[in-house]
């Protein structure tokens, strides 16, 4: 519930969903995908309380202050289960875990975690991305991109809710719920039992995706962009190279081909096609002269040591360009990849994609952008044949691509998307 306190009346945008059964009192901005779980006190009533974002706020948590002071929660800020925050500033992107206080003048920086349990003091400062624990509080280490994915991509859970509360929560009222009783209710308790599906979200951190608020709830936020799914073949069927080429030169679409298993490519959205656009003109003048070639989405890649052909974002080629055996319009040997994210593909070219494309002899870099939200995965080999990944989310940060040895700047990369801050 929302309750006034001497003029003062909570602010809640509309994409946010505040349960009922917490309580929300005075001077408290509350931002865009904001989950605020049931028995959370936020008590403006003393100083001001900003909610920025996509943050969450779960069950029993407490938010408060001294008089005059403003407790803010940054973008993405995860409050777990019966947390305190008591006149403190939570960074950008940050954990706080279950049962931990935070106390007064406490200013923790962007994309820190914060361990269950923890206490820390009054006037603390945690620098950015620090691993927190204990009581009192000490530094263990730093946060590691690893560490990080996997954060955001559990708050991503919460950032998503507030849409599906509204669309699909409500109370039951007395005599609504299953009985369990005579041979219906048991078919209904037996569905109940069933599990199709687990999301086990600390199993492989390194695989999880990135996302900030800005990309995580399909059903509000101007930044969002829904792609038509790929239509997978699930006939049954094993097609042969033959059928598949046979499909290419007389389709007028894309498909993906591997090991006998044909299925459509999605297709691009707006954004999704302005950024390969504003790649391709980039690196396009950057790299006149030199001895690569920046080829199009419209370039098939084969690798026939696993069967898949595939079509790239953008494909970029350093050495003599030769094509695949069965079929002279495929090329074999890029050097560099490029693909633009999108919802119904980013998990796939997150990890079985880039598995696939390391058995690629030539291939140097892979290079993932977000088209929902500021976000650059750069990876590359290093010296001794291992891959490192380096991620850049502000419009400052340049992609420096080393097959080519040019760099760009992210906001050439989003410009002209709508994404914040992307119109220069």
């Amino acid at each position: 519930m929302l309750y006034e306190f001497k003029g003062h009346r909570p602010i809640v945008d509309p994409s946010a969903f505040v349960h009922p059964q917490a309580a929300v009192t005075g001077d408290v901005s509350i931002g865009k995908n904001v989950y605020i779980g049931p028995g959370a006190a936020i008590r403006g009533d003393w100083g001001r309380i900003i909610i920025e974002d996509g943050c969450n706020v779960q069950e029993s948590c407490t938010i408060h202050m001294f008089p005059g002071v403003t407790v803010r929660l940054k973008e993405g800020a995860h409050i777990g289960h019966g947390a305190i925050i008591h006149g403190a500033v939570i960074g950008r992107n940050c954990l706080v875990g279950m049962n931990s206080v935070i106390m007064d003048n406490v200013e923790i920086g962007d994309g820190c975690i914060i361990g269950a349990l923890t206490f820390i003091k009054a006037g603390e400062k945690i620098p950015r991305r620090s691993v927190v624990a204990g009581n009192p509080a000490k530094i263990l280490k730093e946060v590691s991109d690893e560490m990080l994915r996997w954060k955001t991509d559990g708050t991503a859970l919460y950032q998503a809710l507030p849409g599906e509360m509204r669309e699909s929560w409500g109370a039951v009222e007395d005599g609504e719920a299953g009985t369990g009783k005579g041979e219906e209710g048991e078919a209904e308790w037996r569905r109940g039992l069933e599990v199709t599906e687990y999301i086990h979200i600390g199993d492989h951190p390194g695989n999880m995706p990135y996302e900030p608020w800005k990309k995580a709830s399909e059903e509000s936020g101007d930044n969002v962009v829904k792609e038509p799914e790929a239509a997978y073949n699930d006939s049954g069927r094993r097609f042969s190279l033959k059928d598949y080429l046979d499909v290419e030169e007389h389709s007028g679409m894309r498909h993906e081909y591997y090991k006998g298993t044909i299925f459509a490519m999605a297709g691009g959205s707006m954004e999704h096609n302005r950024i390969v656009f504003n790649v391709t003109i980039s690196l396009g003048i950057k790299i006149q002269g030199k001895s690569c070639d920046i080829l199009g989405s419209d370039q098939r890649v084969y690798i026939p040591s696993n069967s898949l052909y595939t079509y790239p974002d953008l494909t970029i080629v350093c050495d003599q360009p030769i094509p695949a055996e069965e079929d002279k319009m495929s090329l074999t040997n890029p050097s560099a990849i490029v693909e633009v994210l999108s919802p119904t593909t980013k998990n796939y070219d997150r990890t079985t994609k880039f598995t696939l494309y390391q058995d690629i002899p030539t291939f140097q870099e892979y290079i993932l952008i977000d088209s929902r939200s500021v976000l650059v995965e750069h990876h590359y080999k290093n010296a001794d044949g291992q891959w490192i990944c380096q991620t850049s989310d502000q419009f400052t940060d340049s992609l420096a691509i080393k097959t080519v040895d040019v760099s760009v700047l992210l906001s050439d990369i989003y410009k002209g998307t709508g994404l914040l801050g992307a119109t220069h």
